[in-house]
């Protein structure tokens, strides 16, 4: 093999993405399902993973695996109401619902810890300097994480806004955001400030 041929094969794009040869291994596995020995059992179980992993994007286990089994259903509803809401279905797009589910839940979780935190079982309070310093950094995380999601809502919204074509015929032109542009009569006016 020439060292041409060695570098062309290392520097495609999708050299890592083995799902072709997987997909069919897993279902060749999965049509004798009755009759694995057991290696072959281990090895549809690893596939399985792997698969699972390698579609994330798609299926949204990275955004449900953010917590711990118990929140991994109401993290991957949030998930796919985000989805649903916004239409998402570029990889830019779902990474960005992933993105505002994590977001989301770690400001969710900074603030259960904190209010907890603050107050004692039986409603009252106690301060001392540790207590102090483990509210600010719940706190910190909060903002951390508020000012993160709005960003990511922010962008998710601009992408899936329709794109604008306007048609300027004119030397000088002055656009902003939200301008209001009112129709007038069809010849060309000119109106001097006073």
């Amino acid at each position: 093999m020439t060292l041409e041929l060695v570098k062309a094969a290392y520097c495609q794009n999708d050299m890592f993405v083995g799902d072709k040869n997987m997909l069919s291994e897993y279902r060749d596995l999965h049509q004798k399902l009755d009759k694995l020995t057991p290696n072959e059992k281990r090895r549809k179980d690893q596939l399985d993973t792997e698969l699972f992993m390698l579609y994330g994007l798609e299926n949204g286990i990275w955004a449900a695996n953010l917590g711990h089994s118990k929140y991994y259903s109401s993290l991957a509803q949030i998930r796919l109401n985000i989805v649903k809401d916004y239409d998402c279905k570029s990889s830019l797009e779902l990474m960005l619902a992933d993105r505002i589910v994590a977001h989301y839940w770690r400001a969710m979780r900074n603030d259960t810890l904190l209010n907890r935190y603050i107050e004692n079982g039986d409603g009252s309070f106690s301060i001392n300097q540790l207590k102090i310093n483990m509210i600010r950094e719940f706190n910190n995380g909060t903002e951390r994480a508020d000012r993160q999601l709005n960003a990511d809502i922010i962008l998710l919204k601009e992408l899936k806004q329709p794109k604008l074509n306007i048609k300027v015929t004119t030397e000088n032109a002055f656009i902003a955001q939200n301008q209001q542009v009112n129709a007038g009569s069809p010849n060309n006016e000119n109106i001097q400030p006073k």
